[in-house]
């Protein structure tokens, strides 16, 4: 009896002890995925603050984050058994970046979602806001290539080799003239003082023209009659934009605009007011719905995905309103409300 009993417990330890070191091993073998998550929301009028300004009114403007990290084998097979989390290969998700560039690129874009925001949010309360974009192009982020420790993030870059650059847009045919391993001069302008600086080209997975490593954006100067300071509290990306106009917006007519609602929205603004698509919206879904929010204003591209997961997860009493610009989410939130 006793020669049982211990074969039992030896039995039960090892299985134990089998399933905790399959369990390591698989921590430790990596996918080529990435996981998206549901994440965190934030209080608009903790994060925005129009000087001068009208306080808060009854109810809550939110915006919504999710969360993206590598995928190993363990964290793969749960994925794909928990329906608020996505796969998406780690090409798709970020591209060639490495996770360090994606969140550089993302405070990148998050700050561009912040002016725009306030050129948007002003110019629909009336405000002679705009945007106005100048010649040439401003370095965003420095990836591993060639231009690491040559260029840095926020170079104006004015003249690329012969070529003056006098629209965004002209970067990549200019790019196209040249071969890679030519050395190319790019003309900044960095701390007001401009720079001549020699970079050879090279060839970057996924683009056919020579490149340098960097990620470029246009150069916007951005006219603000009220000033308006944004904390982005750790958060990337582009897709608060629409809110933050909105939060905007109510600051300085105060006008109610949650009208005692808990409302979330997501979309990137812009500066003629449309809304733009963004990634993961599912696990936003899960992430306002866990949040308490009863409204998710979403980007009409998005708007089949959103509705998908709320039937998915059963989610009865949020209600979802696909927006294509920023009038039109005003107009949503002005329907009934308590």
């Amino acid at each position: 009896m006793v020669n049982k009993a211990t074969r039992w417990w030896k039995t039960v330890v090892w299985t134990l002890v089998a399933g905790i070191m399959s369990l390591v091993v698989l921590w430790f073998i990596p996918t080529p995925d990435v996981v998206i998550a549901p994440g965190v929301t934030g209080n608009l009028a903790d994060m925005v603050h129009v000087q001068h300004g009208h306080g808060p009114g009854r109810g809550r403007l939110m915006m919504v984050a999710v969360s993206i990290f590598p995928a190993n084998a363990l964290v793969y097979l749960y994925a794909r058994l928990d329906p608020a989390l996505q796969l998406l290969s780690r090409q798709k998700a970020i591209g060639n970046l490495t996770m360090r560039q994606y969140e550089q690129f993302n405070v990148a874009q998050m700050q561009m979602s912040q002016n725009t925001a306030e050129v948007v949010g002003e110019r629909l309360a009336g405000l002679p806001a705009q945007s106005v974009i100048k010649p040439g192009a401003v370095v965003s982020t420095v990836l591993h290539g060639p231009a690491q420790g040559k260029l840095h993030r926020g170079d104006w870059i004015v003249r690329i080799g012969p070529y003056p650059v006098t629209h965004f847009s002209q970067v990549w045919p200019i790019m196209s003239r040249f071969h890679v391993g030519d050395v190319v001069t790019f003309s900044v302008i960095r701390g007001g003082r401009t720079m001549e600086i020699p970079i050879r080209t090279i060839h970057m997975a996924g683009d056919p023209r020579p490149a340098v490593g960097v990620i470029l954006a246009p150069k916007v100067h951005y006219i603000i009659p009220a000033r308006v300071h944004i904390s982005s509290q750790g958060i990337g990306g582009p897709s608060a934009g629409m809110m933050f106009a909105l939060e905007i917006y109510e600051q300085i007519t105060g006008r109610n605009v949650a009208r005692g609602r808990q409302i979330a929205g997501t979309g990137e603004i812009f500066a003629n007011g449309k809304v733009g698509m963004i990634g993961g919206i599912g696990q936003k879904v899960v992430t306002v719905e866990r949040a308490g929010a009863s409204i998710l204003l979403c980007p009409t591209a998005n708007y089949a995905q959103a509705r998908a997961m709320k039937r998915r997860m059963g989610y009865h009493h949020l209600t979802i309103y696909p927006v294509a610009n920023i009038h039109q989410a005003l107009a949503d939130l002005s329907k009934s409300g308590t």
